[in-house]
């Protein structure tokens, strides 16, 4: 395929991910959310996790994520736990606050990927996540998945 075409392709879909983004950013914040905060606890969402995974999961510096963690904290959505035998690292994990935070959010996110997304026929999406897919395969093979 035609180099240039690649760049074209990969810069508009960059380009529209990052203001779908934008957008989502901007409705949660109307309701006291943003979409970091919504990604961090949506990652704790399925069991805790240490910061250091989060950071890894992310690309975040470290102290990128600490701060986020001290203010989510702080705002009661997630605590910190000790991990038995190592008094150096915490476990970080929802709190029932945290989890109804997730579920406001859930509602406003959805609201917003059925007018985008949503412009989408069921045969369309379906084509586009298994374009997705077959990209996504391709990435891991270049970057193996840390998951």
């Amino acid at each position: 395929m035609e180099p240039h075409k690649l760049i074209s392709v990969s810069k508009q879909f960059a380009w529209v991910y990052l203001r779908l983004q934008r957008l989502i950013d901007r409705n949660l914040s109307r309701h006291g959310a943003s979409l970091a905060k919504i990604r961090l606890l949506a990652f704790l969402e399925d069991g805790p996790k240490r910061s250091t995974d989060i950071a890894s999961f992310f690309g975040q510096a470290p102290r990128t994520v600490t701060q986020a963690i001290d203010a989510l904290e702080a705002a009661g959505h997630l605590r910190r736990m000790p991990v038995p035998g190592d008094r150096r690292t915490k476990l970080l994990e929802l709190t029932a606050e945290g989890r109804a935070m997730l579920g406001r959010a859930q509602p406003l996110y959805e609201a917003i990927l059925s007018r985008t997304m949503g412009a989408l026929s069921e045969d369309e999406l379906n084509k586009f996540a298994d374009m997705l897919t077959k990209v996504e395969a391709a990435v891991d093979l270049i970057e193996p998945a840390s998951k």
